[in-house]
């Protein structure tokens, strides 16, 4: 299917199942009279659906509109992009610790409520592990610290393979032993709540 002219599309045009989510969402920018119609689709996931339905009326786009003149908001992100950047943002952190996590939450929490809760859960869990590996440490004085620290590291590990495969699936796993640094749960969509 090549490109879309939003002006040219009628309602029935968007019957189209094969309408992808960033065309539907450029034509919910130029066209405020099909935001029902497309809101509909099979395409428009729960991310599109909530950018549709906190745009105003009329067009987005363009200098001069509104308080926030000469912005573009960023598209929400798509699933198969949710899903990577989830992926990544776990098995990044076996190796990073919590830099991986803090970096993707930052660039991608206001886009996706999904990596937004799962940005969370990996934060809360990276900073509980540090803590434990420095308290681990000191006891290596007495010998116990080896035990602890060994535990720590192999726990990460396992904890963050289960949070990777879950987030494959799109849903939020909320890693056991995590101090609840950053409040999570809040936002979750109702297909994902059901993992807590």
């Amino acid at each position: 299917m090549g490109p879309m002219n939003p002006a040219n599309i009628s309602a029935e045009d968007l019957n189209d199942p094969t309408i992808d989510a960033e065309t539907l969402r450029h034509i919910a920018t130029e066209r405020p009279d099909l935001r029902p119609v497309i809101l509909r689709h099979p395409n428009c996931h729960a991310e599109l659906a909530n950018y549709i339905q906190n745009m105003p009326e009329g067009r987005t786009t363009g200098a001069g509109y509104g308080p926030y003149a000469g912005y573009i908001p960023q598209p929400p992100v798509s699933v198969s992009d949710e899903k990577t950047w989830g992926v990544l943002m776990h098995i990044g952190a076996i190796f990073f610790g919590f830099l991986v996590p803090l970096v993707v939450w930052l660039i991608y929490r206001e886009r996706s409520r999904t990596l937004d809760q799962q940005g969370r859960t990996a934060l809360n869990w990276q900073i509980s592990c540090t803590i434990y590996l420095a308290i681990s440490s000191i006891l290596m004085v007495v010998l116990v610290g080896f035990v602890t620290m060994f535990a720590a590291i192999i726990l990460n590990l396992i904890f963050c393979i289960i949070a990777a495969v879950n987030a494959s699936d799109r849903a939020v796993w909320k890693y056991p032993l995590a101090i609840p640094f950053l409040q999570v749960g809040n936002n979750i969509p109702p297909q994902q709540a059901q993992y807590y």
